[in-house]
């Protein structure tokens, strides 16, 4: 009996008569990958305190996987992100947005295509640094995105009809929005493969998390590993706080979480 896994042909078998060809064969590196438990997701989401406290626990690990929300910031107040990625790379077109709409030549950007590969839960991450002035995501594919049950969107490049976004309760980081369509100026040059966004190398499964205070990756191999050491931590700051408010003494204080780790 073979271990060989599939190739992503035989893979897509299982999707026979659901996709529409938006993708090249050649151009999607994975379709079935490990993801996190859902169990494990669930007891992250459960966090009170989640990219902040994952993130000084990630450094523990040697992972800086950190994103400010400089660099991508939410498009809401209040939005809260957990679930695995899925990748996806985009490139600027071969030719120019006048002569793709002129000749009806638009590039292929994966779209539906995308989201049927992939499942209700799951993070689109995009990278569109490459085409920093262009949508990644706009109204349409957002909605698809939505009905699939994604729990959100993170794109290192911009994204366009937002308040859409908003109001379908969608959860997205963006570096901006722009009224300017990708639809004529870039391509999917790869789905499911390695991406890096805003200096951070995530791979499919990798679980992603995002709130306020930014986005946070853990490596799938740590995702355990970290939560349980965030629940414990989660306990402390809760007694932790707790003294405080009650007016407890520096000393009683310290005895809960040193003060170096505040």
């Amino acid at each position: 009996m073979s271990d060989t896994k599939p190739s992503v042909a035989e893979q897509l078998k299982a999707y026979e008569g659901q996709l529409l060809g938006l993708i090249p064969v050649d151009r999607i590196k994975a379709v079935d990958f490990s993801r996190p438990a859902a169990a494990i997701i669930e007891r992250y989401r459960q966090l009170p305190d989640l990219t902040s406290s994952i993130a000084d626990i990630l450094d523990q690990f040697g992972v800086d996987s950190a994103i400010p929300t400089t660099l991508l910031a939410p498009i809401a107040p209040g939005q809260r992100m957990v679930g695995p990625a899925v990748t996806v790379k985009h490139g600027p077109a071969r030719f120019n947005a006048g002569y793709n709409v002129a000749n009806k030549t638009s590039p292929q950007l994966g779209a539906i295509d995308e989201v049927t590969l992939s499942q209700a839960g799951d993070v689109m991450v995009i990278d569109g640094s490459a085409v920093p002035t262009a949508s990644n995501i706009g109204g349409i594919m957002a909605t698809a995105v939505a009905s699939k049950g994604f729990a959100g969107v993170v794109v290192d490049g911009c994204v366009r009809d937002i308040e859409n976004m908003k109001r379908m309760g969608l959860p997205v980081w963006a570096r901006g929005a722009t009224p300017r369509t990708g639809k004529h100026r870039m391509e999917l040059v790869e789905f499911n493969g390695k991406v890096d966004i805003a200096g951070v190398q995530i791979l499919p499964g990798d679980l992603i998390l995002g709130d306020s205070d930014g986005v946070v990756v853990v490596p799938l191999d740590l995702c355990e590993q970290v939560l349980e050491r965030a629940e414990q931590v989660a306990e402390k700051e809760k007694a932790l706080l707790g003294a405080l408010e009650s007016g407890a003494s520096a000393s009683e204080s310290a005895s809960i979480i040193s003060p170096d780790k505040w």
